[in-house]
């Protein structure tokens, strides 16, 4: 779920939208497979990928938190829904008169620009992230004009990482890409533009605009999986059981089983977004090393109910502990 702050400034006379930048669903999905089977080799290229544009995210984040921004609105991994189509944008900055798209890429080595292509070393990179920041500046700007809104659009690529080594003579691309060296002083600079009644009025368009991330769709067969409880803290199976919690023999963590039962609801959702969880199947996955009782008093207490038949079936709360 998408959680939306308003956060009082310094000042304490205006209030700065901001949202909270979750996971992907593809993520989360291939982070819970990995736990419960053997990815294949795509999926591990995949998991890695996901999780190094992740790490670049949340650099990029802390930075900005370092930086300042507290006169400024921030959409954060937002997706925008027009025109029939869909567009994820990393980053995006509201003020009164300019909204700033970043495309984030946490890229690390020796790139190239020439002639509107990239290499890495000798490698040419498939996609383009000066073009997919444009593609994103042209549907804003397109929903602006619709909507009589008189806002400039402007983008730009983010390299938080350091180690990121960019070589070219293209104008346009160096005014195109922001490295690690001068980020936040960028970023200060984003903090220094007005965000008052106008920009509020631009949050409010561009959250009419916004929808739910799509769900990942592909799945994957219960045989394939890894059965039984495991360490939320290091992911080991090796577990000593004691009355009501496990202690893992690798790192030590203590587990209740209230989490493993939790666990296991969430591997499940993530894992079968079409599958009904019941308190057979969470205990299934489980391998029966949880109680049918202990699982259905956990389900009722931090699941919501959907089916009163017989064979009731739950989904998680927002409110639950695992979430």
């Amino acid at each position: 779920m998408r959680r939306f702050f308003y956060v009082q400034n310094n000042k304490g006379d205006d209030f700065i939208f901001l949202t909270e930048r979750s996971k992907s669903n593809e993520l989360k999905y291939l982070e819970a497979l990995s736990i419960r089977a053997q990815l294949t080799e795509t999926e591990s290229k995949t998991l890695n990928r996901l999780q190094k544009g992740f790490e670049g995210e949340k650099r990029y984040d802390k930075i900005f938190d370092e930086a300042g921004h507290d006169k400024i609105s921030i959409f954060r991994d937002i997706w925008i829904k027009a025109d029939k189509s869909l567009t994820q944008i990393d980053s995006l900055i509201v003020s009164d008169d300019v909204v700033v798209i970043n495309e984030i890429k946490n890229y690390s080595g020796q790139y190239t620009y020439e002639n509107n292509v990239w290499h890495v070393g000798n490698i040419q990179i498939s996609d383009d992230p000066i073009i997919q920041s444009k593609r994103a500046s042209s549907k804003l700007i397109k929903i602006f004009r619709e909507n009589h809104t008189n806002v400039t659009v402007d983008s730009n690529v983010i390299f938080p990482n350091p180690y990121f080594i960019l070589t070219t003579n293209d104008e346009f691309c160096n005014a195109s890409v922001i490295k690690r060296d001068r980020l936040k002083i960028y970023m200060r600079s984003l903090n220094r533009l007005s965000s008052g009644r106008d920009s509020h009025e631009v949050v409010q368009l561009i959250e009419s605009y916004s929808v739910p991330e799509p769900l990942h769709r592909t799945g994957t067969e219960f045989s394939r999986l890894k059965t039984g409880r495991y360490c939320v803290h290091c992911n080991a199976y090796e577990l000593d059981s004691y009355r009501g919690f496990t202690i893992c023999r690798n790192c030590h963590g203590r587990m209740s089983n209230k989490l493993h039962v939790l666990t296991a609801v969430r591997d499940f959702q993530l894992l079968f977004h079409n599958g009904q969880i019941t308190t057979a199947v969470i205990q299934k996955i489980l391998n029966g090393e949880i109680s049918y009782s202990t699982i259905q008093r956990n389900l009722r207490t931090y699941c919501t109910p959907v089916d009163h038949g017989r064979s009731r079936t739950y989904v998680m709360q927002d409110k639950s502990p695992i979430v």
